[in-house]
């Protein structure tokens, strides 16, 4: 998957673009469900699909299920 490159040196303007390996993206996935829900990747992925996810539609919820994509590569 590619995704932009927004690292330090890349100015806001630029188009470069950063591949990304499947295991790269199941860590972030895991990264940022740890950080704004406070469970792991895996577990998100699974109560997400089963709809067990308690007030899906929150910011911190969306921010973490947009990168579901990652989890199927």
């Amino acid at each position: 998957m590619a995704v932009p490159d927004r690292s330090p040196e890349s100015a806001p303007d630029d188009d470069s673009i950063q591949l990304m390996t499947r295991e790269e993206g199941l860590r972030l996935l895991d990264r940022q469900a740890r950080k704004y829900l406070g469970m792991s990747g895996e577990e998100f992925v699974i109560r997400y699909r089963a709809g067990e996810i308690e007030d899906p539609c929150r910011l911190d919820v969306a921010r973490v299920a947009i990168l579901l994509p990652l989890a199927e590569l």
